[in-house]
């Protein structure tokens, strides 16, 4: 296990950064969450801060409620009276989008809004005028001034006179704000907002008895203009239908037509022979055309079997296929025996015959169709005689103004009888008016309000208040500088913690004395901060027996690091061991101004030659270490450093002592830690807890890089040791500081 520790610490930088030193990330969420978890106090002031806004803002916000009536425009599963049972509107059947879409625009029209308004006197309600609202608020966030100043701001346009019409227009515009409709089959929904539960109901009921009334009203007078005008139609049909028929019954006594029963029969007989004579006509059409046709065949020597009268004779048919066999067969007795040849001559004989049957027949069938026209003329003939005689009286003047009048008095009595019904059928739908349109779930009083929802609004409030809470301690732990865990720390410089040392502060009132922090941890035993250095100096003993030489530095000015010296030293002189203390930094000289060997000779006069090794070494009484001061200011301290002279000195110092503790300047303002590093053992480096950037760090591990493999670890200083557990380090005894836990600094 020795042998591992060894190896670990002696590796190269290089090497540690690529077994995850600077190539990881260089902050560990699970620690950023930890501490973010371990800030309550923060999360808990923000999320109270939002409950109180959000209570506040509540305080301020007035409460809404809602108010829903619901009206039905029309039922079509209704049984009773449906035959005339009708929807609200006067003249439609039935109810579609469109209407129940303009039932809507009626219902949030500004005429409705106003008797609204008028009859609930809201021309007179803070909440409906919104000088009044803005007043109103003023009042609660207590401005006075200002809701007297909103209260008499708003002068009347015109004078008092038009004050009520404006303050009702007024009140009409807030109300359609807070109105909502909106339709379900054939059901409206009519939804009124108010500050006041009351109001809230009584706008909505207003609302919808006032819609009900108007459409009732409209529908009343829009069957009551046509009701009128059908009535007007029915006695004026009426009246030209008496007089029509008076005019019919003084005519008919004055041209002596009194047989209406005879009259009407002869019209009828004039009908039929009309229609007859018409048919008889086509029907003579018709057959001359045919017999043209058979007669234009016949003279051309045409195909008779063309024609469907000729086609229809079985005898010529016959007659007409014999011819055509006799035909062939002459043709071709002519090729074989020619022309003359008797066989050819007997056959021509035999054509002839059935040349001169076929002629007959069809003369006969032509005959036949040229009688059957004959029979057709002389009916209409006949037709045409009857006609005359039967028209002969109907023709006259007399008789023909009779069937005009007639004819009129049919088309009014027909309109009279049309009309009738449809003013009958107004009258009783106008005694139906009520049977449709109703309020179905009257204005509720509403219990909770509906806005503002305070429960949402409180559980958002509080959602808000630890999320940002949350977000805010963890920008704070995110975007902090420096490093608080030794995860941190091996993750973006791949070196363990070897050590912490927590921060002692002074006690409140009591005056910070002289005397050195490693003179109070000798004379002190409650202060346990020598327990916490004794275990960095057995680690270091512990990896490497051969740690004579321990150099101590940090990335940066008074992060600790003399301090943290003389306490290691202070430490290992207490163990017994020959321990001496070298402030090598000769800039500052802090390890000097503290134990009061400022102005005494030291390291630079012994490196110079100006004195000798026994003129520069001081024995403190208390922790009985050796301490050589910085000595005399020089312009050139790293060539001192690096000078052949302090090699020597360091060598003849093992010798001598048991353990060498070398003070050095931080590494990035100076390069004297990287010259002195080459002749320690071990380098410890000082990091001030929560205060050195991350980026300091790197860059002083970087400087260091060359001298990386004697490099130990980190120390932690200045650690508050109560915030600690929050960022994952716990301890099972616990440190002593006294009562308060408060001692001089080791800053």
């Amino acid at each position: 296990m020795q042998a591992v520790q060894d190896e670990t610490l002696e590796m190269p930088f290089e090497s540690m950064a690529d077994m995850g030193g600077t190539q990881v990330p260089s902050r560990d969420l699970f620690a950023i969450l930890a501490a973010v978890l371990h800030r309550w106090k923060l999360i808990a002031a923000v999320a109270l801060s939002a409950m109180a806004a959000t209570y506040g803002l509540l305080k301020i916000m007035p409460s809404s409620y809602k108010s829903t009536v619901e009206i039905l425009v029309y039922d079509p599963q209704q049984q009773i009276n449906a035959e005339v049972q009708k929807p609200i509107f006067p003249f439609v059947d039935d109810v579609g989008n469109d209407a129940m879409n303009t039932e809507i625009d009626i219902l949030k029209s500004k005429s409705v809004a106003l008797r609204v308004a008028n009859e609930l006197g809201l021309d007179k309600d803070p909440e409906f005028q919104p000088h009044s609202r803005l007043a109103g608020l003023a009042d609660r966030i207590g401005l006075s001034g200002l809701a007297q100043t909103l209260r008499h701001s708003y002068p009347a346009i015109g004078g008092a006179e038009n004050e009520k019409a404006e303050r009702l227009d007024l009140a009409a515009d807030e109300l359609l704000k807070s109105l909502q409709v909106w339709q379900e089959a054939y059901i409206l929904f009519v939804t009124a907002t108010s500050h006041s539960p009351t109001m809230a109901q009584h706008l909505a009921a207003a609302i919808a008895k006032d819609y009900l009334t108007s459409q009732r009203e409209a529908r009343q007078e829009a069957l009551q203009r046509v009701a009128t005008w059908l009535k007007g139609r029915v006695d004026n049909l009426q009246s030209r239908v008496l007089e029509t028929e008076a005019s019919i019954e003084e005519l008919k006594s004055e041209s002596g037509i009194r047989d209406e029963e005879s009259y009407d029969y002869r019209q009828k007989q004039i009908d039929e022979l009309s229609t007859q004579l018409m048919k008889i006509r086509a029907e003579i059409e018709e057959r001359r055309a045919r017999l043209e046709q058979v007669r234009n065949v016949v003279d051309t020597k045409g195909d008779v079997l063309s024609i469907p009268e000729l086609a229809a004779s079985a005898t010529l048919t016959q007659l007409t296929q014999e011819r055509a066999e006799l035909n062939g067969r002459l043709t071709n007795l002519q090729m074989e025996l020619g022309p003359n040849h008797h066989q050819v001559v007997a056959l021509r004989s035999e054509l002839a015959i059935i040349n001169q049957q076929i002629d007959t027949e069809t003369q006969h069938i032509l005959g036949d169709m040229r009688n059957s026209y004959d029979i057709a003329v002389r009916q209409e003939q006949l037709l045409e005689s009857n006609l005359q005689s039967l028209t002969a009286h109907v023709n006259s003047e007399a008789f023909v103004k009779l069937q005009q009048l007639q004819r009129v008095a049919d088309a009014d009595r027909k309109l009279y009888d049309s009309y009738l019904s449809q003013y009958n059928d107004i009258s009783e739908r106008r005694t139906l008016q009520d049977a449709s349109a109703r309020i179905i779930s009257p204005a509720t009083m509403p219990r909770v309000p509906s806005s503002p929802r305070r429960i949402l609004f409180y559980v958002a409030g509080a959602v808000g208040g630890l999320g940002g809470g949350f977000l805010l301690a963890f920008l704070l732990e995110y975007l902090r500088s420096g490093v608080r865990s030794g995860t941190e720390i091996e993750k973006s410089c791949g070196r363990p913690v070897v050590g912490i040392i927590p921060l002692v502060r002074n006690r409140r009132g009591r005056r910070i004395p002289d005397t050195p922090l490693v003179h109070r941890m000798v004379g002190e035993p409650l202060l346990n901060v020598d327990e916490v250095v004794r275990g960095i100096r057995i680690g270091l003993e512990l990896a490497s027996a051969n740690s004579k030489v321990i150099l101590i530095t940090s990335a940066l000015p008074a992060e600790g690091k003399s301090t943290a010296a003389m306490l290691l030293a202070a430490s290992s002189a207490r163990s017994g061991k020959r321990t001496i203390l070298i402030d090598c930094d000769l800039h500052q000289q802090a390890t000097s101004e503290a134990l009061r060997n400022a102005h005494r000779p030291g390291l630079s006069d012994l490196l110079r030659g100006t004195v000798e090794l026994g003129d520069v070494l001081t024995k403190d009484p208390v922790t009985t270490a050796y301490v050589m001061p910085a000595g005399s200011v020089v312009p050139n301290a790293a060539d001192l450093l690096v000078s052949q002279r302090m090699q020597d000195l360091i060598a003849a110092l093992r010798e001598e002592f048991d353990y060498i503790i070398m003070d050095t300047p931080p590494v990035l303002p100076v390069v004297d830690a990287l010259v002195l590093s080459t002749i320690a053992d071990r380098v410890l480096v000082i990091v001030e807890w929560c205060q050195t950037p991350r980026a300091s760090i790197t860059e002083a591990f970087k400087i260091l890089r060359p001298e990386a493999h004697r490099i130990a670890g980190v120390v932690l200083n200045k650690v508050n040791i109560n915030q600690l557990p929050k960022y994952g380090y716990g301890y099972g005894y616990g440190y002593r500081y006294g009562p308060a836990g408060k001692y001089p600094s080791n800053g």
